[in-house]
């Protein structure tokens, strides 16, 4: 269904003449519904459809995604909405072993996740003081087109679906979704989803941490509460 529904729902729009809307995804993994371009349009289509998707992906971006982050920690959306999660889940399944659970590998995702989002963050205020003010216009538009081809094709799509077999099936979930860095923030702010142990159950063989599809070392982050 999720495939289904991100292949249709931006068709259907872009059939009616609206720009591309994905309602599965939300700013900054959608690194377009904020571009002055789509506000303009969304805003000024005129019908009450623009105004919706508008407010949903305002709602999505600024209320659904806290809310659900507080009752039930930062991966309710990688396995219950995103396709990329999807994909993983799928296509990757058989490779999910390989993600990479050092130390290294942790210093690492944090910080090259939290680079692609302050890339995005940049990307999208330079494009509004551009539309909004004239200035930036040189760096704006070269910008964005640099981030749509280097994270958005490159890095999201060839890498972080063709190196399954070498580095695991969440190489875009780890290293470069800006959506996962939004939820990391998230989770660590104030939501009360923890990782704990059951001490009646639990020997720390390991085994959680050895078959975590995202390379997460769960007994450690249990035994830390």
């Amino acid at each position: 269904s999720q495939f289904f529904l991100a292949w249709l729902i931006p068709h259907v729009l872009v059939n009616l003449r609206y720009p591309e809307v994905y309602l599965n995804y939300s700013w900054p993994l959608d690194y377009k519904a904020f571009e002055p371009g789509t506000v303009d349009k969304l805003a000024g289509h005129g019908t009450w459809v623009g105004s919706a998707l508008l407010w949903w992906t305002l709602g999505f971006t600024l209320v659904l995604t806290p809310v659900l982050t507080y009752f039930f920690g930062k991966r309710w959306y990688c396995s219950w909405v995103c396709g990329c999660g999807g994909l993983a889940n799928t296509l990757g399944d058989e490779f999910r072993q390989l993600s990479d659970k050092s130390s290294k590998a942790w210093a690492l995702e944090r910080i090259t996740i939290y680079t692609v989002l302050g890339l995005i963050f940049i990307s999208t205020g330079s494009l509004w003081i551009a539309h909004t003010t004239g200035a930036l216009g040189s760096l704006a538009q070269p910008l964005k087109q640099v981030y749509g081809f280097a994270i958005g094709m490159i890095f999201s799509g060839v890498v972080g679906t063709g190196f399954y077999p070498i580095l695991g099936s969440r190489i875009w979930c780890r290293f470069g979704c800006p959506m996962a860095a939004i939820l990391g923030i998230l989770q660590r702010t104030f939501s009360r989803f923890r990782i704990t142990t059951n001490g009646g159950q639990c020997i720390s063989c390991g085994n959680c941490s050895t078959y975590c599809e995202m390379g997460i070392d769960v007994r450690a982050y249990a035994q830390k509460g």
